[in-house]
């Protein structure tokens, strides 16, 4: 073997070395599963957060619709008491206020 030869077979093999050790501390250690589970849990925990979000904003926008139609009520409500008011008063009726 020539010189390119052998450094080219040494480099492969340390390669191939890395990538045996990365797998191993990936899929066989007890830390690399500790890892997965660790981020299994937080992947759960980020969508359990994400869908009470939703559901608190939803909550919110029927909240505020249901406002919105109170709101409307009201001034529906005090518009007649105005137009009530002005109509006894223009048959002489004192109003108390």
């Amino acid at each position: 073997m020539d010189g390119d030869s052998v450094g080219y077979a040494v480099g492969a093999g340390g390669l191939l070395l890395a990538l045996g050790q990365a797998a191993w501390q990936r899929f066989f250690s007890a830390e690399g599963k500790a890892n997965d589970a660790l981020v299994q849990q937080l992947g759960e925990r980020i969508t359990a957060q994400e869908t009470r979000m939703t559901n608190l904003e939803q909550g919110l926008d029927e909240e505020r619709k249901l406002r919105r139609e109170a709101e409307s009520q009201v001034f529906a409500l005090r518009l007649r008491v105005t137009q009530l008011e002005t109509e006894l008063r223009h048959h002489g009726i004192e109003v108390p206020t």
